[in-house]
């Protein structure tokens, strides 16, 4: 399956990974060279997430539905990001560059910040990689600053069977075991894997964190 990105399309529910609390929710369409992401977070999750599909009486939201009730989901000093997932494929070309490896980091394209003030999202720099699991098989993330930066950026790593999260089952987020000093550190992790189908997924982010709802969500 040819994936836009981390999120199916439409709206996802998200939940804290090991108590099941209610954390919020995202709600994707199809931008760029992948999708533009739009979270609602009731409290910082801490790495510690899973994205499941959405209630039934929220999976045939349009956008222009989200927009609508987003001031009524909200809770006072929650978040609201804003984030576009550019995605680049093993194998394809672009930029002067074959994505047969993984470039330097160094070498990475630039990420696109939607155009909005401020600039963070959901995941925060830990120094560690990132998992992302679903079923049996893994990918990883990378956080470039964190939460209480003006921007962050994030790296996601996916795997050939890799399904967007929340179009089936779930998919569980949480910090792990491997050492990441350094982008180019997660670089050289990600490689050890990057094979026929992965998706190397390149976000930037921005945030509104406040006690109301952003203006135009």
């Amino acid at each position: 399956m040819t994936t836009t990105g981390l999120l199916d399309l439409g709206a996802t529910e998200i939940v804290e990974r090991r108590t099941g609390e209610l954390l919020g929710y995202a709600f994707t369409v199809a931008s760029g060279k992948g999708q533009l992401q739009r979270w609602l977070l009731f409290r910082h999750p801490q790495n510690e997430l899973e994205i499941r599909p959405p209630a039934a009486s929220m999976a045939n939201w349009s956008l222009a539905d989200w927009q609508a009730n987003v001031p009524s989901l909200w809770r006072p000093n929650g978040f609201y990001v804003w984030a576009q997932a550019d995605v680049y494929r093993h194998g394809e070309s672009n930029t002067d560059v074959t994505w047969t490896v993984i470039p330097a980091a160094s070498d990475l394209p630039k990420p696109t910040f939607p155009e909005r003030p401020g600039g963070n999202y959901q995941l925060d720099y830990t120094g560690k990689v990132i998992d992302v699991l679903q079923e049996n098989w893994r990918g990883r993330a990378f956080v470039v600053r964190g939460l209480t930066q003006e921007s962050s950026i994030e790296y996601w790593s996916l795997p050939a069977r890799y399904q967007p999260a929340g179009s089936t089952g779930a998919t569980a987020v949480s910090v792990g075991q491997e050492e990441a000093s350094s982008l180019a550190s997660f670089v050289e992790h990600c490689n050890r894997t990057w094979s026929s189908g992965s998706a190397f997924v390149i976000t930037g982010c921005v945030n509104h964190h406040a006690a109301a709802a952003p203006f135009a969500p």
